[in-house]
């Protein structure tokens, strides 16, 4: 039984190592402001190199919001997504292609840290993530 557990315990890090950029887990002390309002209805999801998932649960919509080399990408709606609802996330590669928030003229804003991120969603609103 000892074994068993040990051998679990074993695939389970080398998961996580492996797919540390894709796994997404759910942070609960995480805050969501839009347009400077704290919003509750909203979960965040972080990745090992604080890339985001944000999930809006009264219109059921994700936003992605990754950085490649430092540099942040724009930020999209995911194509697909392998989820735990509530637990985890998990994307189908590195960097997950995603659709942009916004048409035409769309400037992201975006701005990383590891205490926040922040930028503009499809609809103009500003959005702010803190972490910690």
């Amino acid at each position: 039984m000892k074994r068993i557990l040990i051998g679990g315990l074993l695939i389970v890090i080398v998961v996580l190592v492996v797919f540390r950029q894709r796994l997404f887990l759910r942070d609960p002390i995480a805050k969501v402001e839009r347009n400077g309002l704290q919003q509750t209805e909203y979960r965040v999801y972080l990745n090992y190199f604080n890339d985001i998932l944000v999930e809006d649960l009264a219109q059921d919509r994700r936003y992605l919001v990754q950085s490649k080399d430092g540099v942040p990408m724009v930020p999209g709606i995911p194509g697909h997504l392998g989820c735990i609802r509530g637990l985890a996330c998990l994307t189908e590669e590195n960097y997950a292609p995603t659709d942009p928030l916004g048409g035409k003229g769309y400037v992201p804003s975006v701005e990383m840290t590891n205490a926040y991120v922040t930028f503009v969603d499809g609809d103009g609103a500003s959005m702010r993530v803190s972490l910690r």
